[in-house]
């Protein structure tokens, strides 16, 4: 099979060339089909290389997945911590609004489960394909999809009902202090002490946590504009295949731009003819996501200025029809890898569970490791956002190097303003911020969530000093 200089991209030897910027648009809501057809390499790592357990695995905040986190994210380069917004919208509500907020979440606790419940049964379909090549029955998957799609868009519609209450009773100096952490996110961490996470008598840790995690998509709603709430990263749609799980068991540190070059490398022509295949499939289906999103969307936020306007029957048939193309676009995923997988050599397969390693530091096997292969094997994980100074600054010789200094790099003003404090990045401080960034320098851009054991500090410290130089 032939195909252009274009689509053969990922095994050219001159594709880096344009790597960064793959890299940043992931959360940018930029798409060409050659983006996602990056994702589906991504994907498809996930997923090969995972278990049904992964598969299960999804952040808080992925359902319903409306309200323009993931532009703030992308606008205030990764500042933006979804958590310390949503708590510091907490502390500026009043009891009332707290109430409202609180009955939303209870609210919308039976209709989440229905809807890990409906994508479980989703799953099991899509493995049970990957495993056998067992042709998935339209009749057996399509209801299974409008519920999955339309228990989403119920769960959005209870938040978005809940946040425009409470946006009728915000005052003057609440709107001023919102408008003043949409301009400056980082300032919800400043003190970041003060913001406990949210515990509350009889709420279960779940429920904790997604009521937090409805201030955060409040603030992201009331301060933001419709095209935010348009973005979307590019796991999506049909984010089923494992790639969350590897960014937990990674601390966050894994890239799903590296990654997909990576597995890139490993496929055979036939193989690498399948994923450009299917992308040009999946392509028309993404558009018409976003398009049928946007109408969601629209029909959603008169909820905020025409409420008497707003078309229950519309909003379910649209989001009904949204479950449908998502599940299509999964299904086009879903056959491609169990293509991929029926024709992967044993090579292909030691080389593909080897860069899954990279990322997922097993504990039995770094306990063996001697102090410098210990720290190297963490750093794989720093790599991945340090070896790019448009994402990180280079660690080399970090050690006794003056904090926020190298002109390459667009620090935060957290970072900065501990420079002005701190001269220097001396072993003590960089251990206290290794083992929790955002906590250490609330306001930082470094989403890694920290190395919690000290011998892994200690280790990552050594292996650095062996780079002063390089």
């Amino acid at each position: 099979m032939a195909w252009s200089a274009d689509e053969r991209e990922p095994r050219n030897k001159n594709r880096n060339k344009g790597r960064n910027n793959w890299d940043q648009s992931e959360y940018s809501g930029k798409r060409k089909e050659k983006d996602v057809r990056m994702a589906m390499y991504s994907k498809g790592f996930a997923w090969l290389s995972g278990s049904p357990t992964d598969n299960e695995k999804l952040s808080v905040g992925k359902t319903a997945q409306f309200f323009g986190f993931v532009a703030l994210r992308y606008a205030s380069g990764r500042v933006a911590q979804r958590g310390e917004l949503g708590r510091a919208f907490y502390e500026l509500a009043t009891p009332s609004q707290r109430e409202i907020m609180l009955e939303a979440a209870k609210e919308e606790a039976s209709v989440l489960e229905a809807w890990w419940n409906c994508r479980s049964k989703i799953l099991r379909k899509l493995e049970h394909h990957l495993y056998t090549g067992e042709e998935i029955k339209k009749g057996d998957i399509e209801p299974l999809a409008r519920e999955f799609g339309w228990l989403n868009a119920k769960a959005g519609l209870i938040e978005a009902r809940g946040i425009a209450a409470v946006e009728d009773t915000l005052t003057e100096a609440q709107w001023n202090q919102l408008h003043k952490l949409r301009q400056n996110p980082g300032l919800a961490a400043k003190g970041g002490k003060n913001h406990k996470r949210i515990r509350l008598p009889g709420l279960s840790r779940e429920l904790a946590a997604q009521y937090e995690d409805l201030y955060a998509k409040a603030f992201t709603w009331l301060t933001g504009t419709m095209t935010d709430n348009q973005t979307i990263p590019l796991g999506q749609p049909a984010q089923f295949f494992g790639f969350v799980s590897i960014r937990h068991k990674s601390g966050h540190g894994a890239s799903r731009g590296r990654i997909s070059r990576q597995f890139s490398d490993i496929l055979g022509d036939e193989q690498q003819a399948r994923i450009i295949e299917a992308s040009k499939q999946l392509w028309p289906e993404v558009k018409r996501f976003m398009l049928k999103r946007t109408e969601l969307l629209l029909e959603m936020d008169k909820l905020r200025k025409t409420p008497d306007k707003f078309d229950a029957a519309k909003y379910k048939a649209v989001a009904t029809e949204l479950g449908v193309i998502e599940i299509q676009c999964g299904m086009i995923e879903a056959t491609t890898y169990h293509q991929i997988r029926k024709g992967m050599t044993d090579s292909q397969s030691k080389k593909m569970m080897a860069i899954r390693s990279e990322y997922i530091l097993d504990r039995k096997t770094m306990e063996n490791l001697s102090i410098t292969k210990r720290g190297q094997a963490i750093y794989t994980l720093c790599q991945t956002c340090h070896s790019n100074p448009q994402i990180a600054p280079t660690l080399n010789m970090i050690i006794n190097r003056p904090i926020a200094s190298l002109g390459d790099y667009e620090y935060s003003m957290a970072m900065k303003e501990r420079g002005k404090k701190t001269v220097r990045w001396t072993e003590d401080l960089l251990d206290q911020f290794i083992a929790a960034p955002t906590k250490s320098i609330p306001g930082t851009k470094m989403g890694f969530q920290g190395l919690l054991n000290e011998t892994d500090r200690t280790a990552i410290i050594h292996y650095l000093k062996t780079l002063e130089g390089k």
